[in-house]
């Protein structure tokens, strides 16, 4: 794992990562430097209604970020097997990537809130690989509209 920083921050470089996705590859976040823009969605936990319904969401909007110069990578803390499972049910067109140590969840400080409730972000790295929007939280409600914010605030940086 490469450390391109240690924090991720808005106007920061996004801290590299590469993880097993669901389609067999390893993806990593430089992949898509000087090519895309890239979401990066770490999902609370497979339970999450309110995740499942946000990556759903994503799913059905891919080709309207996909005209908007931009990707979308899933992280779930899940080995890539119970990740493939998650992602049966949804029928995605973009993999779910695999952190069953959740290395990239501290890596971007997502730490479990009082040791119980797993913090989520949502993010928006640009081709520079520079972070443009971060939103982090513990409470998963706020996915419910955030599928259109960030396609938004994409579009917006064209």
């Amino acid at each position: 794992m490469t450390l391109d920083s240690i924090e991720a921050k808005i106007g920061s470089l996004a801290p590299d990562f590469k993880l097993l996705a669901t389609n067999g590859q390893e993806i990593s976040l430089t992949d898509f430097r000087g090519k895309s823009k890239v979401i990066v969605f770490f999902i609370r936990e497979a339970t999450c209604p309110q995740c499942h319904m946000h990556v759903a969401q994503l799913g059905k909007m891919y080709n309207q970020f996909r005209e908007a110069g931009t990707e979308i990578i899933v992280i779930l803390g899940e080995d890539v097997n119970q990740a493939r499972e998650y992602a049966k049910g949804i029928n995605l067109p973009f993999p779910i990537l695999s952190d069953p140590n959740r290395n990239i969840y501290h890596l971007y400080e997502l730490e479990k809130y009082f040791l119980l409730f797993q913090r989520t972000a949502s993010l928006v790295v640009d081709k520079d690989g520079i972070v443009r929007y971060l939103k982090r939280t513990t409470l998963p409600n706020v996915w419910m509209q955030e599928s259109r914010e960030l396609y938004g605030f994409v579009d917006s940086l064209n």
